[in-house]
């Protein structure tokens, strides 16, 4: 964790090269994400709505009707795929069994199968072919997967620590069942299969959670902060970026202040006397980014305050 000050040039210019680099980050729509439930755990996957609009909404209606519910991981190649979304176990009749499938879907290929990207499974030669089947790419297969069949359509990526669910997933051994090669199994050696010999899952989308009291919102390019102002009271604002050279600087927005009338945890406080705002954490893509960020009051006319420094984790 580096400290940066205005006490030198050095760290003024980490200070402002730092700070551009959050400040300006890319300004996307927030993704919606999903939480994949397994039999070896759980993981998430944000998908990419802007840039596969039309799959993203084809894998949701799926998410939303349940129907991905009590399906199976029925494909796992080493250092290659998982794959999933088409078929369920039924118990009853100890069959597989097709999962319910919607008209297929227009091919929407524009982001590279790299580790960790999520995509579409469809039918040889037919780039327009998906419906219900998806995938996890274990390793960078962009030569293979980007180059065939009009490129696999990757329309998220698994998120966080998840990979390594996905690893204990792809490391169980595999055998021929109901026609299907390399269906993983969990604890099986041979005899009748019951349901828990299988990687099921369920997937739902993810709620989302309630803002920081200090954050960069990604989709207007504010920063939004929840101040203790002391006797001057508690107020939520929003600061917008008017410049990044030489000096970072952010000017409030008076049509955006709302009092509050309690406090919240990390809130943000303002020194009327020597005209500081102070914020103890600053939450950038969902993970606290930032520690300690100090802003001077720099233009009492225009409300503008001057970054003076900040902790970056």
């Amino acid at each position: 964790m580096n400290n940066c000050s205005l006490a030198s040039m050095a760290p003024v210019k980490l200070c402002l090269v730092l700070a551009a680099s959050f400040l300006l980050s890319m300004q996307s729509a927030s993704a919606t994400t999903v939480r994949v439930i397994t039999s070896l755990g759980n993981f998430s996957i944000e998908l990419f709505d802007d840039v596969t609009p039309v799959t993203v909404a084809n894998f949701l209606n799926y998410v939303n009707s349940g129907r991905f519910n009590g399906t199976l991981i029925h494909r796992s190649v080493s250092n290659f795929i998982i794959q999933g979304g088409s078929f369920s176990f039924d118990a009853s009749s100890r069959k597989i069994v097709s999962v319910a499938t919607d008209a297929a879907i227009q091919n929407e290929f524009n982001v590279p199968n790299t580790r960790g990207t999520v995509a579409m499974a469809k039918l040889g030669g037919d780039p327009n072919s998906a419906t219900s089947g998806w995938f996890v790419n274990l390793a960078d297969n962009r030569e293979n997967l980007d180059s065939q069949n009009g490129g696999f359509t990757v329309f998220g990526r698994v998120i966080g620590d998840g990979m390594t669910v996905v690893d204990s997933i792809a490391a169980q051994p595999t055998f021929t069942l109901a026609g299907l090669t390399d269906f993983p199994l969990i604890n099986y050696v041979s005899g009748a299969i019951v349901t828990s010999n299988f990687v099921n899952i369920a997937i739902a989308v993810e709620e989302e959670p309630a803002p920081a009291p200090n954050y960069f919102d990604e989709v207007t390019g504010l920063l939004r902060v929840t101040v203790d102002a002391g006797t001057l009271g508690l107020a939520s604002m929003a600061f917008s970026i008017t410049a990044t050279e030489p000096n970072v600087v952010v000017q409030l927005d008076l049509s955006s202040v709302e009092v509050l009338t309690e406090t919240v945890a990390k809130i943000a406080t303002f020194d009327a006397k020597t005209g500081r705002l102070v914020l103890p954490e600053l939450v950038v893509s969902g993970e606290v980014a930032f520690r300690n960020l100090s802003f001077i009051l720099s233009d009492t006319e225009q409300l503008s305050f001057t970054l003076e420094s900040f902790e970056k984790i």
